[in-house]
C-alpha cells in the first residue's frame, strides 16, 4: 500500500511538472500584437500562415475596426490602384479563408483605377472578423510594457475602462498607428484633419463667410482644397512649404514611387489648381511675414501636415525610444511596424524613404516577421534610449 501511494505521489509530481513545463512553453511562445489597422492585420495573418497557433496570439485593440483607416477614411478617394489592394489581400492564405467572396469581387474591378477607400476597408473588416475567431482577442488599450525575467509584462485596460489586467508574452509587436499633427495657432478654430477628409462632415463645419486656412501641400491638403473649392466658403488660403509633387510627373515616373499626388486628387491639382485655380483660393509660401498678414483673416484652420506616432506608455521606464528601421526591432523580442514604425527604404539612386501604405506594410511584414520568429533575444538591438523623440512624418 505504501509503495502504491509512493508511486502515486511520484506520478502526480511528474504530471504536475510536465503540465507546468507545457504551460511555460506556451507562455514563452506567446505573441501580443497591439493594433488592428492594416499593419496589425498583416502581422496576424502572417503569424497564422507561418504556423503560430491562434491560442498563442493575443490581439489587442480598442475597436477592431481597421484602425484610423476604417474609423475615418472610408469615403476618402483612394490614391492606390486596385491591384495593390489585391496584392495585400492575397499575400496571406488565411485572408482568403476569411473573406473569399470580397477578395474575388475586388479582383473583378478595374485593377488600374483608384477607387474610394471603402473598397479595401470592407474586406479588411471581414478579414478582421475572421481573424478574431482564430486568436485571443482583447478589446482594450496598452497601458504598460515592462521586460522582466525574459518575458514582456503587458498591462491592458479594457475599452470600457472597467478592467485592468496583465498578460505575459515572449514576443510583442507594436502596430499602434499614428494621428494627424497640429500646429495649435491660438484663437483659431481648427477642423480636425480626420473629419475634414470627409466632404460632408467638412461641410457641416463651414459657413459662407468663412475664410479657411489649409496648411500643407501633400495629398490630404490638396484633397481638402478640392473639397473647399466645391463648398460655399468666402476664401481659401493654402499655406505651404514644399511645391506639389506628383507620382507621375510629365509622363515620367519619379524615383520615389511612394511620394507625390496620385489618382483623382493629382488629376484635379494638375488640371484645376495649377492651370485655372478657383478665384477664391490663394496658395502662399509659409513664411512669418505671410502668416502675420494672412492668418488673422482666417476664421478656421485645417492642418494637413503629416502624422506623428500615437502615444505609447513608458516602455521599461522610458517614454523615448528608437527602433531599427530596417528590422523593426525596438528591444528584446519587441518589434514595431506600420505608420508608427515604417520601413526605411533606399532607392538605387540614393533617395531614402519611409514607406507607408498597405502594399509596403505587407512587403515589410513578409520580410521581417519570419526573422522576428527566430529572434531569441540575445542579439536583439537594445533600443530603449533617450536619444530620440517620437518619430514624425513631415509633409508640410
Amino acid at each position: 500500500m505504501k509503495k502504491l501511494f509512493k508511486n502515486f505521489i511520484i506520478f502526480f509530481v511528474f504530471f504536475f511538472c510536465l503540465a507546468a513545463t507545457a504551460q511555460s512553453e506556451i507562455q514563452n511562445n506567446k505573441w501580443v500584437v497591439v493594433g488592428a489597422g492594416p499593419a496589425g492585420i498583416a502581422v496576424i495573418g502572417l503569424l497564422l500562415d507561418l504556423g503560430i497557433e491562434g491560442s498563442s496570439i493575443i490581439w489587442l485593440d480598442p475597436e477592431f475596426d481597421v484602425g484610423r483607416l476604417g474609423h475615418y477614411y472610408e469615403t476618402v478617394p483612394g490614391n492606390a490602384p486596385t491591384w495593390m489592394y489585391v496584392e495585400f489581400l492575397t499575400a496571406c492564405k488565411v485572408f482568403n479563408d476569411c473573406a473569399p467572396e470580397m477578395i474575388d469581387e475586388l479582383k473583378k474591378m478595374d485593377q488600374k483605377t483608384a477607387f474610394p477607400l471603402h473598397v479595401i476597408v470592407r474586406p479588411l473588416r471581414a478579414i478582421t472578423q475572421g481573424l478574431l475567431s482564430r486568436v485571443q482577442a482583447i478589446k482594450g488599450s496598452l497601458i504598460s510594457l515592462q521586460f522582466d525575467d525574459d518575458l514582456w509584462h503587458v498591462g491592458i485596460e479594457s475599452t470600457d475602462k472597467q478592467n485592468v489586467h496583465e498578460q505575459h508574452a515572449r514576443f510583442v509587436v507594436l502596430a499602434t498607428g499614428s494621428h494627424p499633427k497640429e500646429l495649435h495657432y491660438e484663437n483659431k478654430q481648427a477642423i480636425p484633419l480626420d473629419l475634414a477628409l470627409d466632404k460632408s462632415t467638412l461641410a457641416s463645419y463651414l459657413t459662407p463667410t468663412d475664410v479657411v486656412g489649409v496648411f500643407g501641400s501633400a495629398h490630404s491638403a490638396i484633397l481638402i482644397l478640392k473639397y473647399l473649392s466645391e463648398l460655399p466658403v468666402k476664401y481659401i488660403v493654402n499655406f505651404f512649404n514644399k511645391p506639389i509633387v506628383y507620382t507621375v510627373d510629365m509622363g515620367t515616373w519619379v524615383q520615389n514611387q511612394n511620394a507625390g499626388l496620385k489618382g483623382s486628387t493629382a488629376q484635379w491639382a494638375k488640371e484645376v489648381l495649377e492651370k485655372k485655380p478657383p478665384k477664391n483660393l490663394a496658395r502662399l509660401k509659409n513664411k512669418p511675414t505671410i502668416l502675420r498678414k494672412w492668418l488673422p483673416l482666417c476664421t478656421k484652420l485645417i492642418y494637413a501636415i503629416g502624422f506623428e506616432r500615437n502615444e505609447l506608455p513608458p516602455i521599461n521606464g522610458t517614454n523615448n525610444l528608437i527602433y531599427d528601421d530596417i528590422s523593426g526591432i525596438i528591444g528584446p523580442r519587441l518589434f514595431g511596424i506600420g505608420i508608427a514604425f515604417p520601413e526605411k527604404f533606399s532607392y538605387p539612386d540614393g533617395n531614402i524613404e519611409y514607406r507607408v501604405g498597405l502594399k509596403f506594410f505587407m512587403e515589410y511584414a513578409q520580410r521581417v516577421v519570419p526573422e522576428w520568429m527566430l529572434c531569441k533575444g540575445e542579439h536583439a538591438i537594445n533600443r530603449f534610449s533617450n536619444m530620440e523623440s517620437l518619430f514624425m512624418i513631415n509633409v508640410l
